[in-house]
């Protein structure tokens, strides 16, 4: 049985919520006050779509036309089951895709906008986009919405199926009920649960749309139940299984983490995550590994309460931290043996922000990085940087952990906005914001912020690529070979085979060293053009344009900076997903081996460029995606083509095989190296559709080996076996069947 939550309860939930994820809810919530309410569109107020008709039209034209094949992807097969549509039936569609992705933070603007538009292109007459939905696409990438993987990109027709299903539910409904689900999150709940076959991962994120006030944007199911059953204890214990049970004891376990938080969280946050993922502790599960070379991060700081040890320690070169109790911060092996030496009366309260501040001024802060010190909100008093570790002398009165800062600035700055509250804060989260501090203190508008430059960065060579990366040496030694004489080479691969994490990684072979600085990653889509790989000219605050250099210009000029004998890479993820001439322009002949160092005038700037001789690009090729274009040939004569495969025979896979020691694991191998034959003869497939090593790259530290397993089988490579055997049902059976007995 699930307790009450009153107003004041409410209140404290509401507060606890980040303001980024309730702003996406509400701007999108008069999509929901139409479809539960009068049933018109967004985008044309003048039609009505949220009808069973339209429904019923749009789910017939999915679901029961699946346009069986593998030649096209689901994008293509829309395009076909949209032909002919009714004018509804398309807004409809459009406004489902709207909805589907206005939840996900990890989708570009311009891929969000022109899915859309691909959508609203079968309307007749013509639709313009409102400006303010228009505004809603332009949201930039990450910055609020759930982290989905390929799973629920690559389900759009089963969204639009469930969608579609809802609406035809609804509309049967008698007017009393659906009045209880406009006003009940939970009853709006039980609507969506019993509307037909459920597709869980598009309904948690409508749900958390339509009620942010009740709902959590975390999309898959078994994620929500982890998180719960992390943090059961809190509630003393969860209540169910279910949707339902899960959910309401997310929000109560919400409620009482938000009594002992004074500022808004997500429960991925740093200080949050440690409480239901005990394996993540210092390690943000959205950057690479600890063992990677990190770049300067940025800090806000409050010397003491409003800034009352300012003087002292800029005066000192020192910055400290209070919570003198807990004595030497490096005898703290965790965030949670700090969060008990804070609690020492065992209460069980999180201490989120004291926790954080400290395990962060001890172990992340790193020489090099930029502190800016504040007093309350509105004022900067200074801007330094950090030049030593953190060290602990007992003989100081107060503020005994310190750490030594080199402070370059010292006065009084009005900050822009407002500052944070807490005592200290990794902003390098938000270059915007950090760029804007910079300029302040350095005087300069358009400030680039700099990678800390160390003289202790990782040595790396061919030996430790062997180990990470599953590629036999007589292969790496061709690969190498053919990026120094080609300059350029594309590795091409299905998914999981490791492509991107290979590519970091020969490139840091080939330097001697993990030195973030000579690396740059882009990722190239459908809308990417000249303007943002070279220079082009963008919209400024004067409502006018700037001529504004892109990152292979910029890489360029560094790298051309440099001495000539020290490599730059530049890494282009998806490469064949861009307009590769529409790309590249003149740079499809500067790039050429042969071409280094000679000069073109550029399209937009009186002035001759080349390609330095020590930039070498490589691209990644997804060979599984059938929605990607076919690779320009002069681009193809360029590049030197590399294939990737799956590694399950190579000698570093099978020794961390042999180390895990799981029958389990054995058997799954040996049924995937199976089943990669199969997909290999499959005339509609191919090699190119092999599932790769990545899939099996181990459970986190202290996650169960089998539940991993099964985890990896359920809820990957069945989908993806699914996705590949549309149109061949009996076979997806067959194989799901196989991997499942690997995990009975």
């Amino acid at each position: 049985m699930h307790t009450p939550l009153d107003a004041d309860d409410l209140a404290i939930i509401e507060r606890s919520r980040s303001a980024s994820f309730i702003s996406i809810a509400r701007e999108i919530g008069q999509v929901f006050a139409h479809m539960l309410g009068d049933g018109r569109s967004v985008i044309d107020p003048a039609e009505t779509i949220w009808t069973a008709e339209a429904a019923e039209d749009l789910r017939a034209r999915v679901e029961d036309n699946p346009i069986l094949g593998s030649t096209q992807g689901q994008w293509e097969k829309l395009d076909l089951q949209l032909q002919g549509a009714p004018r509804e039936v398309v807004l409809l569609a459009a406004e489902l895709v709207l909805l589907r992705e206005h939840a996900v933070r990890n989708i570009r603007p311009d891929v969000r906008y022109s899915h859309v538009e691909r959508v609203l292109a079968h309307a007749e007459p013509k639709v313009e986009l409102p400006e303010t939905i228009a505004g809603w696409l332009s949201r930039p990438t990450n910055t609020a919405g759930a982290h989905v993987g390929q799973g629920y990109f690559g389900r759009m027709w089963r969204h639009i199926i469930w969608g579609s299903s809802f609406v035809r539910y609804w509309t049967s409904l008698p007017e009393s009920e659906r009045e209880e689900a406009r006003t009940d999150p939970w009853a709006l709940q039980r609507v969506m649960l019993a509307s037909g076959e459920d597709e869980a991962e598009f309904r948690n994120a409508m749900q958390f749309l339509a009620r942010p006030d009740a709902f959590e944007l975390i999309t898959a199911a078994d994620m929500k139940k982890r998180i719960r059953n992390g943090l059961a204890d809190r509630i003393n214990g969860g209540s169910g299984a279910g949707p339902y049970d899960i959910d309401r004891d997310l929000l109560e376990i919400r409620l009482e983490l938000a009594r002992e938080m004074t500022e808004p969280f997500n429960f991925w946050d740093s200080g949050v995550r440690e409480l239901w993922d005990p394996t993540s502790n210092a390690v943000d599960p959205e950057t690479d590994s600890p063992a990677e070379p990190r770049e300067r991060h940025y800090w806000m700081y409050s010397p003491g309460e409003k800034a009352s040890e300012w003087e002292q320690f800029s005066s000192e070169g020192i910055m400290g931290i209070a919570w003198d109790e807990l004595g030497n911060l490096s005898a703290y092996p965790t965030k949670d043996a700090v969060r008990r030496a804070l609690d020492p009366g065992g209460s069980g309260a999180s201490k989120m922000n004291a926790r954080l501040a400290v395990w962060q001024f001890q172990n992340e802060i790193a020489i090099g990085d930029i502190v800016y010190a504040k007093r309350g909100r509105k004022e900067l008093v200074g801007r330094g940087e950090v030049v030593s570790d953190a060290r602990f002398e007992p003989e100081r009165e107060s503020y005994q952990n310190l750490r030594s800062v080199r402070w370059t600035h010292i006065g009084s700055w009005e900050h822009p906005g407002d500052a944070v509250l807490k005592t200290l804060t990794d902003i390098t989260k938000y270059p915007g914001y950090a760029q804007k501090l910079e300029a302040l203190f350095v005087g300069v508008d358009d400030v680039e912020l700099p990678v800390t430059s160390t003289d202790h960065l990782p040595a790396y060579g061919m030996a430790d690529f062997l180990d990470d990366v599953y590629l036999p040496k007589e292969r790496y030694d061709r690969l190498r070979s053919l990026l120094w004489r080609k300059k350029n080479v594309i590795l091409a691969g299905p998914p999981g085979v490791g492509k991107t994490f290979a590519a970091k990684r020969l490139a840091q072979s080939i330097m001697g060293l993990k030195d973030p600085s000579r690396i740059q990653v882009v990722q190239f889509h459908q809308s990417y053009s000249y303007e943002d790989f070279m220079m082009g000219y963008r919209p400024n605050e004067d409502a006018g344009f700037t001529l504004t250099e892109g990152p292979f210009y910029r890489f360029c000029e560094e790298a051309r900076a440099d001495d000539s004998d020290r490599p730059y890479f530049f890494i282009i993820d998806e490469i064949n997903r861009g307009n590769i001439s529409k790309i590249f322009g003149e740079l499809l002949m500067l790039i050429e081996a042969d071409k280094r160092g000679q000069e073109l005038r550029l399209l937009y700037k009186d002035e001759h460029f080349s390609v330095p001789h020590n930039v070498h690009i490589i691209g990644m090729m997804n060979t599984a995606d059938r929605s990607l274009a076919v690779l320009d040939y002069a681009l193809r004569r360029r590049f030197g083509f590399f294939e990737m495969r799956p590694g399950f025979d190579s000698d570093g896979f099978t020794r961390w095989q042999r180390g895990v020691d799981s029958r389990a694991l054995d058997s799954l191998v040996r049924t995937l190296i199976d089943l990669n034959k199969v997909i290999a003869e499959d005339p509609a497939l191919g090699q190119g559709f092999a599932i790769g090593h990545s899939y099996l790259t181990g459970p986190l530290e202290g996650e169960d080996l089998e539940e991993w397993i099964q985890s990896v089988v359920e809820d990957e490579l069945i989908p993806l076996l699914d996705e590949y055997w549309f149109d061949e049902q009996a076979r997806s059976a067959e194989w799901a069947e196989k991997l499942r007995a690997v995990v009975a």
